[in-house]
């Protein structure tokens, strides 16, 4: 199996440390390393002097990690003598006096990072640490407490201010890591390696700033698709709530799965519940408090437009809590008591509300009171909680004799907090991140929608705009454009008179599609005319849209709530969600699109009208058509539509071959099961019965920019259904990238029962030149030396096939891709 790029810097096996006397890391190197590491000291002023032999290192052999903490000459003299040990990773650590010229050390690095492959973390980094191992390669003289959640930042004072207080407050990392200047590892590439790491359960990230929109939504896609992600961001746009390029972000983060906390306090929130194994399935919560201003404290953050919500709690719930409780006790959500809390009442009432189906996560706020025995009320919670299918949460407010009680809760896994402000927030991290995972999943589907859009008429069209020195289209232009996408709203003059049509309680609609320099393209909805987008209805979401996305768009804004949802048709709301999603293929096939604006639209009955249209294009910066460019100017790349294909079996019997999406993961799992014995042995080296929950997801979730699945389906009565067609999984392929970011590895499974039927060849090569599209360097698979028929198949492919070094019973077939495809 190969090693992660970035083994090197987060498993190192061999170090070399360069820097001044007394350096922390040179003095907190774990026993495992001590034998394999240089400790090099360099004072201001000297030249800096490496040894021509490292321990641990066999002559000939490459470095895994250098760390210096050095800066201008110095730091030039160091990497210059490090070219001799090519170091796999680097780690340039902030020195005791600042570098008086950052830029041209970043430069230094960059520089150093492309000429001698080295993954280079920093300069002014204040290093990383990894607890299970006891790695502390950090500038801090004290290694975290062991824990499930890496925090990535780059900002040294959140990662010093971070580490201090998670030592204060009992809570572990698996991973810290401070980024520094980014010269070569950035925060896309740590994401993709924590992603993997089985020490890892959650990440939390402080941004701020982004240089890539798609490095970063993949890497954050790829990491949020099997852990939760949250993350805090700083910058112009966070201090500015109006700001647009803010809100375009906050839609990147929900499209990747990932949450955002706005406030520093937050992140040490989202770190304490991002512990706790239990996800909520929705943001309905139900409050328990021993008095009536904590909840209503709580409730004051809550409504329509927050992240979790008061859960209306069923009949049942409500008779077996009146049998709980005290006579006056007000059982309806908040649930209060005054009485003085006893375990049994405790255990009652939380059984109670973790059966209600309507309760997504229980928030307990408790205040001091000295006739109850609050230890042993807690101590109730703490037996419980483990068990309990919800999460729970708390917030035990004052200090004195409250402290200890929260940390006893903390221990156990419930998250514990002062206030009820905080612990409302940080409920609703987990009920954002679980929103967040279903908007994740979401793809267009294979086939069109209605019918296939004209897009080669609509380039001629734009290009004639511009071929002409045109920016702006004229309204008869902006007609053909829209019809080409088939985008039912009829556009009309802005005098014109239209008999029939009902206002909205006069509110018109707006949709805008704007370009932001980071981020790409964005659809932005809400209402129009004098009110014209305002920046409180600041509904936006990243193209490309599908039903699901359309709709949650609309329900974000403002209007809706205030007007359409009780006004709107169901035939108008039907054709608003199909102009956001044809607008929404018109911005992924036109990278020409600047800005689009419609404004006022009104609602009929059935039907959408727009009085005025604005559309303005600007030359594309892509050097090929978006299809065949990896839709460069998006921050997601759509559903490769292009990859769909349509074949026939000798037997003139149709299958299809496309991309996989989220919604496969069942079929995909049937189809394991489906499997036999002999099949499965021979695509996963073991008799695994069906895939896990994250082998599915990482199967199924797909970042179509970087990896691909294909499957191959046919056509099946369906029983449940009175034998009406379903679409059923026959053959699956798969590539991932590599860990040397130049290759990538794949794997291929036929259905027993379709074996022999050019399958496995018609899919492997659909992989193969989707490598070649995505410009990766070779592919290759580890097949078992037995498997005959796949071997046999590589061979006809043009594959090489040599022996695996580590394990003779596998063969590696390989192929590079700059080679043509050999069908002998």
């Amino acid at each position: 199996m190969l090693r992660h790029r970035l083994a090197a810097l987060f498993d190192p096996l061999s170090v070399l440390v360069v820097g001044p006397k007394g350096l922390a890391t040179a003095q907190s190197l774990p026993p495992r390393l001590r034998g394999q590491a240089t400790v090099v000291v360099a004072q201001p002023g000297q030249s800096v002097k490496l040894p021509a032999t490292l321990t641990g290192v066999a002559k000939g052999a490459r470095l895994d990690l250098a760390v210096v903490s050095l800066t201008g000459r110095m730091l030039n003299q160091a990497l210059w003598s490090l070219q001799a040990h090519r170091p796999r990773a680097l780690i340039v650590l902030s020195p005791d006096h600042p570098s008086i010229d950052p830029a041209h050390d970043t430069q230094l690095c960059r520089l150093f990072a492309r000429e001698h492959d080295c993954m280079v973390l920093g300069p002014r980094s204040l290093g990383l640490q990894r607890t299970h191992t006891g790695l502390n390669l950090s500038l801090s003289s004290h290694l975290a407490l062991p824990g499930k959640v890496a925090l990535v930042s780059q900002s040294e004072a959140i990662f010093s201010a971070v580490l201090d207080w998670a030592r204060d407050a009992n809570l572990g990392f698996s991973t810290v890591v401070s980024m520094g200047d980014e010269s070569s590892v950035g925060i896309a590439q740590v994401l993709d390696y924590l992603a993997t790491d089985s020490r890892t359960d959650s990440i939390a990230v402080y941004l701020d700033n982004v240089a890539s929109s798609r490095a970063l939504t993949s890497a954050l896609r790829a990491a949020a698709s099997v852990k939760p992600v949250v993350v805090l961001r700083a910058g112009q746009g966070a201090r500015n709530p109006n700001s647009l390029s803010d809100a375009v972000f906050n839609a990147l983060l929900r499209r990747a799965g990932a949450v955002r906390v706005p406030y520093f306090v937050q992140l040490f929130s989202a770190i304490k519940v991002l512990r706790s194994p239990v996800r909520p399935k929705g943001r309905r919560i139900a409050l328990f408090s021993n008095g009536s201003g904590p909840p209503q404290l709580a409730l004051d953050i809550m409504g329509e437009a927050a992240a979790v919500v008061p859960a209306e709690f069923s009949l049942s719930t409500v008779n077996a809590l009146s049998e709980s409780l005290e006579p006056r006790a007000q059982v309806k959500n908040p649930v209060v008591t005054r009485a003085a809390l006893v375990p049994e009442t405790m255990r009652l009432m939380l059984a109670a509300l973790m059966d209600d189906p309507n309760v997504d996560g229980l928030l307990m706020l408790l205040a001091p009171d000295s006739r109850a025995d609050m230890a042993e009320v807690v101590r109730q919670v703490t037996a419980m909680a483990p068990k309990a299918p919800k999460p729970i949460m708390a917030c035990l407010m004052g200090e004195a004799s409250m402290r200890p009680l929260r940390r006893m809760l903390d221990e156990v896994g419930i998250p514990s907090f002062r206030t009820p402000e905080a612990a409302t927030n940080a409920f609703g991290v987990l009920a954002a991140y679980h929103y967040n995972q279903t908007l994740s999943l979401q793809t267009l589907p294979p086939e069109p929608l209605v019918r296939l859009p004209k897009v080669d008429e609509a380039r001629k069209l734009v290009a004639q705009v511009l071929a002409e020195g045109r920016q702006h289209l004229t309204l008869s232009e902006c007609v053909n454009l829209f019809s080409y996408f088939d985008i039912p709203l009829e556009l009309l003059q802005p005098d014109a008179d239209f008999p029939g049509l009902q206002h909205v309680d006069d509110v018109p609609m707006a949709i805008r599609v704007g370009v932001d320099a980071l981020y790409g393209p964005f659809i932005n909805f809400g209402s129009g005319g004098r009110s014209a987008i305002s920046a409180r209805d600041r509904a936006i979401e990243l193209p490309p849209l599908n039903g699901f996305l359309a709709r949650q768009l609309v329900e974000r804004s403002a209007i809706w709530r205030r007007v359409l949802k009780h006004q709107m048709s169901p035939a108008a709301y039907e054709r608003l969600q199909e102009v956001l999603e044809r607008l929404s293929d018109m911005v992924c096939e036109l990278p020409e699109l600047a800005n689009v604006l419609i404004d006022p639209i009104w609602a009929g009955n059935m039907q959408l009208f727009a009085q005025g249209v604005q559309v303005e294009v600007k030359p594309s910066e892509l050097a090929a058509l978006p299809e065949n460019s990896g839709y460069g100017h998006m921050a997601i790349h759509p559903y490769p539509r292009q990859l769909v294909k349509s074949h026939e079996f000798a037997d003139g019997e149709p299958w299809m071959m496309r991309p996989i999406r989220p919604e496969d993961a069942e079929p995909l799992q049937l189809f394991v099961r489906d499997l036999s014995d002999e099949s499965r042995y021979m695509r996963f080296v073991s008799m695994l019965r069906e895939l896990t929950p994250s082998m599915l997801a990482r199967y199924t979730r797909i970042d179509y920019d970087r990896e691909l699945a294909l499957v191959a389906t046919v056509q099946v009565p369906n029983p449940a259904h009175r034998g009406h067609p379903q679409e059923q999984i026959v053959g699956f392929a798969h590539y991932l990238r590599n860990a040397d970011g130049l290759g990538a590895e794949y794997a291929l499974v036929i259905s027993d029962k379709w074996q022999r039927h050019g399958l496995g060849k018609k899919l492997l090569q659909g992989l193969i030149e989707a490598a070649r599209a995505q410009r990766l360097g070779y592919i290759e698979g580890f097949v078992l030396a037995n498997n005959r028929a796949m071997l046999g198949l590589m061979t006809r492919l043009g594959f090489q096939n040599d022996a695996d070094a580590e394990d003779p019973s596998m063969r590696r077939v390989w192929l590079a891709l700059d080679e043509g495809l050999s069908e002998h």
